[in-house]
């Protein structure tokens, strides 16, 4: 298949075309979502509710209209993050009404356009896992009618959001296809293209040329950060199932027998994408356990336990930094190291495994519940006879998605966080999800006390910041796969404040966050006990 494109690397575009771009990247992120969402609400009237100013109660509306009220307030928020709705609070209730931000009417007018968008990525969804597969007509039809609701936009506020909807199929196939590193070149485009069976070659061909990528400095911007679009894009059958969550059985996610595989996101892609955009956080952790293992070799835990340890990646990455940039690299004869995954999923597990022996890597690989760091402790002790206190624990954007354990102790403080959480479509409480992080972090802190926590952690904004950072941040895309399917992100301040309640301090001089000031939606941490 000739595509016609040069053979150069991308160029590196102008500082103004960059940062315009990259607000086109976070606006297209956000449309992955509100693209399949937004129409729902307005064939289910939650639109229509807030056509008056009106403050509308979150639990009274859910009953009028039959919704389940976790999700709702996850969708309303969604609005509020795009400044359309605004949040307001009286304890535990919860409130939206209509914003004066102008465009109202503009905006629920481009809804129609959004609804074909809807219709393609039904079509799309799971694209990516069949490259080699004919082209249907159906796709095409979606396709072609989305283009050609592209083509009619003008200047709508919808432009930027829908064209994300119709690139970032794309943009994955031939990410994944190229494989682990990102896209760099136009030949390696055309390779990418090469593998897709020709008539799915063609149609990539039409929607990328419909958004003027290819050949272009645009286009081999976006190309470049293919993984970036890989985590939100991974959860298109979550959105594509948020109809039923939200007004029908709010535990459709979760009708699956256990140890089967899990169903609200593509693992494979998620873990593809994850790669691609965490990479720069990594190497801040690094340095952190420089610090660590550069300490005297008396003071220094006897290893590491990564919990969640998917395929090990992480783990075998630092093994292999403490070997060659520590001091205690250089006595490993005398202080070996001990590498310790644990992972809820058995399949993780033994791709840990897997990929340790490919290695030539020695680790211990034990089930473990983040939250239940007693038993993993109990086992530790009992399988090798290692204390997980004598370990440095490390893990990565998992605390938010721990099953979510009903607090046991009542909270009287403020609610600081401005998240809508649910669990199985039940509205939690924010001061309930809180004291449950609360509690999950004094769990922990027996075993955390002598050599600390190290953890790199995802992060919500309030709504009226988001707002404020409107193709700044995707603090929307966050909101929406994380919401709906019951992960418990909060704002950096909660996560710190809970943290600190539960006794554990914070080493300021080797944390940060994504960005470095606030509000951020990364942070990296280093807490100690006492």
């Amino acid at each position: 298949m000739s595509t016609g494109l040069p053979h150069g690397a991308f160029l590196a575009p102008h500082s103004d075309h960059a940062k315009l771009w990259r607000g086109s990247l976070f606006h297209h992120l956000d449309g992955l979502a509100l693209t399949i969402l937004v129409p729902m609400l307005q064939e289910h009237g939650v639109l229509d509710a807030f056509e008056s100013k009106e403050p509308h109660d979150l639990d009274a509306l859910a009953a009028s209209l039959g919704a389940n009220p976790g999700y709702l307030n996850v969708l309303c928020r969604l609005c509020a993050s795009q400044g359309w709705l605004i949040r307001e609070t009286d304890g535990d209730a919860v409130c939206y009404r209509r914003s004066s931000k102008e465009g109202w009417k503009t905006w629920r007018q481009g809804v129609v356009f959004a609804r074909k968008g809807q219709e393609w990525l039904r079509a799309a969804e799971g694209m990516w896992n069949r490259p080699e597969a004919p082209w249907t007509s159906s796709e095409e039809a979606s396709m072609e009618a989305f283009i050609e609701v592209l083509q009619s936009l003008g200047d709508s506020p919808w432009r930027a959001h829908l064209e994300g909807a119709l690139a970032a199929p794309w943009f994955v196939a031939l990410g994944t296809l190229h494989g682990t590193d990102p896209l760099a070149d136009w030949a390696s485009v055309s390779v990418a293209l090469s593998r897709l069976h020709p008539s799915r070659g063609k149609a990539a061909l039409r929607a990328l040329n419909a958004l003027d990528f290819m050949g272009t400095e645009k286009g081999g911007f976006f190309l470049a950060r293919s993984a970036a679009y890989g985590v939100t894009t991974s959860y298109i059958r979550t959105f594509l199932w948020a109809d039923e969550l939200t007004f029908g059985d709010g535990g459709r996610l979760w009708r699956i027998a256990p140890g089967e595989a899990e169903i609200h996101v593509d693992r494979t892609l998620n873990v593809w994408g994850s790669g691609g955009a965490h990479g720069a956080y990594f190497l801040h952790l690094d340095e952190v356990v420089r610090t660590v293992f550069d300490a005297p070799l008396e003071d220094q835990p006897v290893g590491l336990c990564d919990m969640g340890c998917g395929n090990g990646a992480l783990l075998l990455h630092l093994e292999e930094f403490i070997r060659s940039e520590t001091l205690r690299g250089q006595h490993l004869d005398s202080h070996p190291l001990v590498l310790v995954g644990a992972d809820f999923n058995q399949a993780a597990l033994d791709a840990t495994a897997t990929h340790f022996r490919s290695e030539g890597v020695d680790g211990h690989f034990l089930w473990g519940d983040i939250g239940d760091p007693d038993r993993l402790d109990r086992d530790l002790q009992g399988r090798h006879g290692i204390a997980l206190g004598e370990l440095l624990n490390v893990r990565s954007f998992l605390d938010h998605n721990r099953v979510f354990n009903r607090p046991e102790g009542h909270r009287d403080a403020q609610v600081l966080t401005t998240g809508a959480f649910a669990f199985r479509g039940e509205r939690l409480r924010a001061r309930d999800v809180e004291q449950s992080l609360k509690e999950h972090f004094l769990k922990w802190r027996p075993h955390v006390e002598k050599h600390g926590l190290l953890v790199i952690e995802l992060h919500t904004m309030s709504p009226e910041d988001a707002a404020e950072r409107h193709g700044r941040m995707p603090a929307t895309a966050y909101d929406a796969t994380h919401g709906f399917s019951d992960q418990y992100i909060v704002e950096v301040p909660v996560y710190d404040a809970m943290a600190a309640e539960a006794g554990l301090h914070k080493v300021d001089a080797v944390s940060r966050t994504f960005p470095r000031q606030l509000p951020a939606t990364v942070s990296l941490r280093y807490f100690l006990g006492g």
